[in-house]
């Protein structure tokens, strides 16, 4: 079970270690708090996915940097097992294959290959492709019974294996095999000492025999002692779960008041749970027992009650039918990929190792060659050894006159080679001393030139704020006023003497100029805020958020810890600086009003070293390339300006993330503005 605050408290401890240097100890402790963070996300419920994804990612990256293996190997396996809660089952199976080939890039036997096994399997049970599934399961199985002293963590796990084992061959026609898998589902159960796992696999050997043997009474005392140890340990859920297989007991047995009973309570639960499915099995279930009770009137009633519901599940069956055959087709393209990737490499390794063993015949050939052809030689030298010792003494005297003749001619080369590298020299000498004096010639021009390219933008800011304060004061004093003015001559009528049509419209006319007053409020206001000249940038961004959450639908959520940080350490953003980010986080609030479609955002500052980082991520659909090219364009050129970075990641109906980094008091020179 996962444990939310040794969760929360390891978040806080992780925060803290990341605002410190980095040393090994502070590496080492991040990857422990990271992995327990994970681990504890894998436990939660599919909603918390995107959250563990998150902190997976960030492990990823972390021991990517650091060349961690083992942590790479784990931050993958979390991954494939958030995006099977997630029921983005192409994603998973790509993490799984990543993990797979990380495990096998090693020099020495990978000992997580079971877990990667059971992935695998787990995966295409959820797709339905149970004949996929069996060889893997039976791969994890093979390897936890081989191990030595099996911890009772394990025992549970290997009672899944063979439960999903056992169903995947029951529904492919095996019986008799998936008689043995449940068998060894309640065996491993008991080992591992768990009681609810325990009653879940005597409830499975129960259903096997209900369903495939028909065996009433035994089935009926494998659901006994199910029930017994669910009602013990007081889980409900457990109970409800063998309604069901209750239902169908009695149904056999002909014992038709009870199969009533157990029917109503599966309806109940279907209620409670909102489960279309349980719900449409229950009214028939409810049909079937009327009218074998002569309750034709019932029976009748629950019947049509069934039909509702099948016809109001089956246009969501079709498309999650086409979803299935979609998701199966991306898995066996991704596999297909992966296989022959891998048979690739080993035909190329094969084709390397038949190439090595070539040249290494050769070499030996050659070897032996040269060896002969080596005896032969020195035979052939010592006879002519003989012969030309008395010419060489011959050759030496003359070779030692020409020497004497060389070495006069190189001194003379030599004196007018030093002549010619001193003209060199000094024509080098001047033309660096020429160089120099140009170099600090243009020097000083490009300074004088940056120097005016300063007081030209300085001139632009002041004019363009000038502009902003005098656009929004014509807004809210003229077009304000204006509409104010409207609104008081419509409160001015009496409605109640309209006629109801007029009256209708009467209201519609009302509600748009309030609208529109509150429109031109918040335009005249975020055009150039008094609380930014005033109070500075943290409180002018708390006083738009407040704006926001009474005008729209979105709720905004401002963190502004980073700029609080910043003023505990007496750092001001210059006047530039901070309108410039102010402009951006105006730009990017307008993205998420005009396109997001969320519910809820959020706007985030980090201090970070010498630099600022502001985060802000939002539910919504995601932004396709081409608006994240147009609506992003003021956004890139602003953050360019501020010799900062820009980040966004955006997948379709995943919402959005976008990352700035700014160095702090950085200049922002730019010729355009707003």
């Amino acid at each position: 079970m996962p444990n939310t605050d040794e969760m929360g408290q390891a978040k806080l401890r992780l925060r803290e270690i990341e605002r410190q240097p980095n040393s090994y100890v502070n590496d080492t402790l991040q990857f422990f708090y990271l992995n327990r963070i994970c681990r504890n996300y894998t436990l939660l419920t599919r909603l918390s996915a995107d959250s563990g994804l998150f902190f997976s990612e960030k492990l990823y990256q972390k021991a990517t940097l650091l060349k961690h293996n083992g942590n790479q190997l784990r931050a993958l396996f979390y991954q494939s097992n958030l995006y099977l809660k997630k029921n983005l089952f192409t994603k998973s199976l790509e993490a799984n294959l990543n993990t797979l080939k990380k495990c096998e890039e090693g020099t020495k036997p990978c000992d997580e290959i079971w877990r990667i096994n059971l992935r695998f399997g787990q995966i295409y049970y959820q797709i339905k492709e149970y004949e996929k599934v069996i060889p893997y399961i039976q791969k994890t199985i093979d390897y936890l019974e081989n191990m030595p002293s099996l911890p009772n963590s394990l025992k549970l796990q290997l009672a899944e294996c063979y439960r999903l084992s056992g169903i995947s061959n029951q529904l492919i026609g095996k019986n008799e095999t998936a008689k043995k898998m449940f068998l060894n589902v309640v065996k491993y159960s008991e080992l591992g000492k768990n009681d609810i796992q325990i009653a879940y696999a005597k409830s499975v050997m129960g259903d096997y025999y209900l369903e495939v043997e028909k065996n009433a009474e035994e089935a009926q005392k494998y659901f006994d002692e199910a029930d017994a140890i669910f009602s013990k340990s007081g889980y409900q859920q457990g109970q409800t779960s063998l309604y069901s297989s209750y239902v169908t007991l009695y149904k056999l047995k002909q014992e038709l008041p009870k199969a009533e009973k157990y029917a109503q309570l599966m309806l109940q639960s279907a209620y409670q749970s909102k489960s279309s499915d349980i719900l449409y099995r229950s009214f028939v279930d409810l049909s079937e027992i009327s009218e074998n009770l002569n309750k034709h009137d019932k029976a009748l009633q629950y019947y049509r009650q069934a039909i509702t519901v099948r016809d109001s599940s089956l246009k969501a069956q079709k498309i999650n039918d086409l979803g299935e055959i979609q998701k199966r087709f991306e898995l066996e393209q991704m596999k297909f990929r992966f296989d022959n990737d891998k048979n690739l490499a080993q035909k190329q390794a094969d084709a390397i190792q038949r190439i090595n063993q070539i040249k290494l015949l050769v070499a030996q050939n050659e070897k032996q060659k040269l060896v002969q052809r080596g005896l032969e030689l020195v035979q052939i030298g010592l006879q002519k050894d003989i012969k030309n010792t008395t010419e060489s003494q011959q050759r030496n005297q003359e070779i030692k006159q020409l020497k004497i003749n060389q070495l006069a001619k190189n001194l003379l080369l030599e004196n007018e080679k030093q002549k010619t590298l001193l003209l060199i020299v000094l024509l080098v000498s001047a033309l660096s001393i020429l160089a120099v004096g140009y170099s600090v010639f243009l020097r000083n021009k490009n300074k004088e030139l940056v120097n005016k390219n300063n007081e030209i933008q300085e001139a632009l800011l002041k004019g363009q704020t000038i502009e902003r304060k005098r656009v929004a004061s014509e807004l809210h004093d003229n077009v304000g006023s204006l509409l104010s003015a409207v609104r008081v001559s419509l409160l001015t009528l009496n409605r109640q003497k309209l006629p109801s049509h007029d009256q209708k419209v009467f209201a519609q006319i009302q509600s748009m100029v309030e609208g529109a007053c509150n429109e031109v409020r918040l335009i005249s206001h975020n055009l150039l805020p008094e609380e930014l000249e005033k109070y500075g940038l943290q409180t002018a961004l708390e006083k738009m958020f407040e704006r926001l959450n009474f005008s729209t639908r979105i709720d905004f959520t401002l963190n502004a810890k980073g700029l609080k940080e910043m003023e505990d350490s007496k750092v001001v953003i210059n006047r530039k600086t901070s309108f410039h980010i102010y402009s951006i986080c105006l730009e990017l609030i307008n993205n998420i009003l005009k396109h997001s479609k969320a519910n809820d955002a959020a706007l985030t500052f980090r201090k970070n070293g010498e630099t600022i980082e502001v985060f802000m991520r939002d539910n919504g659909v995601g932004l396709n390339e081409e608006q994240q090219e147009n609506g992003f364009k003021n956004i890139r050129e602003r953050v360019e300006a501020l010799k900062g970075k820009l980040s966004i990641l955006s997948e379709k109906g995943e919402g959005s993330r976008v990352q700035i980094s700014i160095p702090i008091n950085q200049p922002a020179y730019v010729a355009w503005q707003i």
